[in-house]
């Protein structure tokens, strides 16, 4: 009786960080955990810290669905369409992705990665992917901010005003841009 009283939670959205192509058996999130302090009590996210602390990877099943973006698509591997993606913090989950999957359909056009957080040491998600990304053309340019690492902050718009002029251009070639 007590249960019928009280507030159903909300769902919790996240995007999906792995290509099909890359893990037919799999779907990897890139999740935050969400903590806090709200008058002198410790809070923690429901599902983030549930997904954190009681969730054990290749074993724990947790009932989900799919919900299809129906505009956020790759543009087809054989055109050579360029594509800026900008993924500050968790926000990078559906490039990783997408940069997952065009290395598997060998997918054509310049892609540019915009990465930010709070520290390269502490919040640089899928570093090593990125570069070696970077290294074998799948991605052709990756830009990174980091907010905490010197004196004065800096952001993905501050890196993109940096390269304006590139961006610019990118955009002129017909580029898309995800955010």
């Amino acid at each position: 009786e007590f249960m019928l009283t009280q507030k159903k939670l909300n769902i919790r959205l996240y995007s999906i960080s792995s290509s099909q192509k890359a893990h037919p058996d799999e779907v990897h999130l890139t999740v935050a955990t969400v903590r806090y302090t709200s008058h002198g009590r410790a809070r923690a996210g429901v599902c983030s810290s549930f997904l954190a602390e009681r969730v054990t990877p290749n074993e724990t099943l947790i009932p989900c669905f799919v919900n299809h973006g129906k505009g956020f698509r790759l543009p087809e591997p054989q055109e050579e369409t360029p594509i800026i993606m900008c993924g500050p913090g968790t926000g990078i989950a559906p490039f990783r992705a997408f940069l997952e999957e065009r290395k598997a359909t060998n997918a054509k056009g310049k892609a540019w990665l915009f990465f930010g957080e709070v520290s390269a040491k502490s919040c640089f998600f899928y570093k090593e992917e990125f570069e070696a990304y970077l290294a074998d053309g799948t991605l052709t340019k990756f830009s990174t901010a980091w907010s905490r690492d010197q004196a004065e902050k800096i952001y993905v718009q501050h890196k993109m005003l940096e390269a304006s002029a590139e961006f610019w251009a990118w955009l002129e070639q017909g580029a898309i841009f995800y955010v």
